[in-house]
């Protein structure tokens, strides 16, 4: 298979949301649950590419901007938030709550890639 056609063929497809354990509008058992806008922003990381972008931005300036009275999951609960869930695709959420958790840290520790 080519890779344009695995991409008509995920056009094609139905977009399929992620689920908490408990079902959208109840609680989630999850230990993220405690920020519950945050936490349903970050179920639709999958589908909705507004809120990739977000926790893309998120993560960009998570050493820059004061986070702490926000109620958003921190970068070092991301990993645990998309094993914790089910996803269309496990391993692409894992890969992208790993990649911002890496960079808020090092937005965090200021140490972003060199200049070009």
């Amino acid at each position: 298979m080519t890779l344009q056609q695995v991409r008509i063929e995920s056009l094609l497809a139905e977009p399929v949301l992620p689920e908490r354990a408990a079902g959208w509008g109840a609680s989630c058992a999850c230990d993220d649950s405690v920020w519950p806008d945050h936490h349903d922003r970050l179920l639709r990381v999958e589908t909705d590419l507004d809120e990739l972008v977000e926790l893309l931005e998120m993560a960009v300036t998570w050493g820059e901007l004061d986070w702490s009275r926000s109620a958003v999951v921190p970068p070092h609960r991301w990993v645990d938030f998309a094993l914790c869930h089910s996803w269309a695709d496990p391993a692409r959420m894992e890969r992208i709550f790993s990649l911002a958790t890496d960079v808020a840290a090092r937005s965090a520790a200021g140490t972003g890639a060199p200049g070009v």
